[in-house]
């Protein structure tokens, strides 16, 4: 019986950590471009739509590493 409980305790653990990985796009605070890190998924949000980072561990292509359009 005390095994389940802590089955579910590690559980409840899991699910209170669920943090979005956002990779900077520029300077915030103490991240430089380009470092990956993890934050409550409203914080994410708000950096995402403030044009600070990008969802996930890729950082997007440069203006100038992108090819010209024909």
């Amino acid at each position: 019986m005390a095994e389940q409980t802590k089955k579910d305790e590690s559980a409840k653990a899991v699910q209170k950590d669920e943090s979005v990985v956002i990779t900077f796009t520029k300077p915030w605070s103490r991240y430089s471009r380009g470092d990956i890190a993890g934050f409550k998924p409203e914080e994410a949000e708000r950096l995402v739509k403030g044009g600070v980072a990008v969802k996930g561990t890729k950082l997007p292509a440069a203006k100038a590493d992108q090819e010209p359009k024909a």
